[in-house]
């Protein structure tokens, strides 16, 4: 959808027979939902929330709880999405114009990987703990507790798939830019008369 900006004027009859002048410029687009949450600003914040859950958790499970397993993949998840923070920040401050696209193919390859095998894990995680009857009250979650293992591994394969999709969608974009030069001139066409 493409919004047309004009510097028109309006005139606009007040209820005492003045008119008055009214700009477009004074009016602001209104923004969907859909529009906001899908900013670029929003995503560095949501990246930036990810990091920092996956450090927090980890902490937790690695203090209080000793389970390796979850604390494990809380810091994997945050490293996915720190890496999901590093490609919004550097299409943000394009650095990313220098990048080969092999680069990036190589990066949505690794999510796209991580992401199918943390789906499996997640699932063997449930089955497991539902097979082993795991509790989730206070002495359940004292060490290796699977139903907490199936939480991370279901965030790390979220944020592996959304590195995925981001090297993806800003691999396009480059080779969106860098297209336009290596397309060949069109054909001259001659006109007889």
């Amino acid at each position: 959808m493409h919004q047309i900006y004009s510097n028109d004027l309006t005139l606009v009859a007040s209820p005492k027979g003045k008119t008055q002048i009214v700009t477009m410029e004074d009016e602001q687009p209104r923004q969907s939902f859909c529009t906001w949450f899908h900013s670029l600003k929003v995503q560095i914040w949501i990246a930036w929330l990810g990091v920092s859950a996956g450090i927090m958790a980890g902490t937790v499970f690695a203090i209080q709880y000793q389970n390796w397993i979850a604390v494990t993949m809380c810091f994997v998840s945050s490293a996915f999405a720190t890496l999901v923070l590093h490609l919004h920040m550097a299409y943000k401050k394009t650095q990313m114009a220098g990048w080969s696209s092999t680069k990036l193919k190589c990066i949505a390859a690794v999510g796209a990987t991580v992401c199918f095998v943390s789906l499996i894990a997640m699932v063997y995680c449930l089955v497991v703990a539902g097979i082993e009857h795991q509790t989730l009250d206070r002495a359940g979650l004292m060490g290796a507790n699977l139903w907490i293992a199936a939480v991370w591994f279901m965030m790390t394969a979220k944020w592996s798939a959304l590195t995925w999709r981001f090297a993806r969608k800003y691999r396009a974009y480059c080779d969106e830019e860098i297209q336009p030069l290596l397309v060949d001139s069109p054909p001259e066409y001659s006109v007889i008369v």
